[in-house]
Order: C-alpha cells, then structure tokens, then sequence
C-alpha cells in the first residue's frame, strides 16, 4: 500500500482520505491528482483509489500463504523512480520518460511473487475473494472508472445502467442494488461483471475474473455549478458503495 503511495507520489499526486471495510478487512485511501483551482475535469488525470488487506483476522492456513508470497518481494522500485521523478522536475526529460515507463510497468507487469497453485488461490478465496485475486493478478490495476456526470449521452446513471445491461447486454454487478449511493451521498456508483480470463496457476489453467469498469455519477457540491471545472463536485469516495463495487471481481 505505502509502495503504491509513494509511486504515485513521484507523479506530484497527494493522499487523501481514509475508509475501512470491516466485513471485506480491508483499508484504503484515494490519492489526488496534482490538481489547479481552474482545472476542468476532462484535463485532469485520473484518481487513484488504493486499498489493502488487512490479514490478522484470517485463519492460520490463509495468513501462512500470504506470507509465503510477500515474503519473496525483497526489493522496492520506489527510491530509483524518487530519483527519476527529482530529475523530472527539474527539466530532465530523459528522466521523466524512465519514470513513466517505470510507473506503467510496476501497475502493468505479473504479481512479483511465485505463480500460485490452485489450491492456496482457492484456501485464499473461501475467506476473501479479494486476497484471491490479489495473489494471483498482485499490483495490477482491476478496473478504470467512468464519469457518468459528465456524459452528453445520460442525464443519470440510471439510464446509462439500462443500455449497458439491455442495450449492449454486459453483466453488471447487482451486489447492493445496480445503483450503489444516492443523490444525497453527492455520488451515485454501478459497475459492469469482471471480465473472465483464462489463468495459468502452477498446477493447472483455471477461469477468474479479471477487471471491469466502474461509472461514478458525481454530483456538484453546495453552491456550485453543474460546469465541468473538478472542484465543482463531489471528488471523494463512499465506503458502502465501494464495498458492493469490490464484489465485481468476486469468481461466479
């Protein structure tokens, strides 16, 4: 978790925030773009929602194999791209192309530990299905989120839900409702299924979902305009629609 803070850090992005899922055991927080009091949305890089497994809870069996599997991480790519990120800001572009590369290929690449065998992703999956899919996909990313708000084609994430489900026919995710949130909670949440994808354990090939797409509909803050400029609406996260939206990697 600090590692995947850090890395954005070099990007000049800022933590923000701090949720806890106590049913999944699992901590996160959501880190700001380097952001300006002008700057539109659709100009904006993306924010990053960060979460982590908290293990002590588990039972012996599970905690032995996540230990087993981290343990093998014995190095860090953090101090080399803080030096690329350094040289970045002062003009050298050489340094900022590494950095760039260096950060896509960390969030990009195998989990840096030992393929599993079928039997410790499934020991795993019968208390979280997210330490399941974290040992076998590691740091990648699982999903991108679209914002519905800002959308020509829907005045809300109801509509879009319809034609993404009956329309386009793509599995959504049901958990909590199609909807997660309300007006009220200034952010309205769906997202689709996982896709399914084809895995190659040590042991065997095996189907797992993989990632999916969220659409966030974000509603503007009191006494601002519905303008597309970013601090004119509702940029953090809700903790019980985050906790249906992780059940989109759950295996069916």
């Amino acid at each position: 978790m600090h590692i995947l803070q850090a890395l954005f850090e070099c990007f000049g992005y800022q933590r923000k925030d701090n949720y806890h899922f106590e049913d999944k055991q699992l901590k996160a927080f959501w880190m700001q773009p380097p952001i300006t009091s002008d700057k539109m949305c659709k100009d904006a890089l993306p924010k990053i929602f960060i979460s982590e497994l908290m293990p002590e809870r588990f039972s012996a069996d599970f905690k032995n194999i996540v230990q087993t599997a981290t343990a093998q991480v014995v190095a860090s790519p953090i101090e080399r791209m803080r030096g690329f990120s350094a040289k970045a800001k002062s003009g050298d572009t050489e340094a900022k192309k590494q950095l760039v590369e260096e950060g896509v290929a960390f969030l990009s690449c195998e989990a840096p530990w030992a393929r599993p065998r079928i039997a410790d992703y499934e020991t795993l999956r019968k208390e979280s299905e997210y330490a399941a899919w974290t040992l076998m996909f590691g740091f990648s990313i699982n999903h991108f989120t679209v914002s519905a708000h800002l959308m020509n084609s829907f005045k809300d994430i109801h509509g879009l839900n319809h034609h993404i489900e009956k329309e386009l026919k793509i599995p959504m995710n049901a958990s909590g409702g199609l909807t997660k949130g309300t007006p009220d909670l200034k952010l309205e949440q769906s997202s689709t299924l996982a896709a399914q994808i084809p895995v190659l354990f040590q042991d065997g090939l095996k189907t797992l979902p993989y990632a999916f797409v969220e659409f966030a509909f974000r509603y503007t803050l009191e006494g601002k305009k519905d303008d597309g400029m970013w601090h004119s609406y509702f940029q953090g996260f809700v903790t019980n629609n985050a906790d249906k939206i992780f059940e989109s990697t759950n295996l069916r």
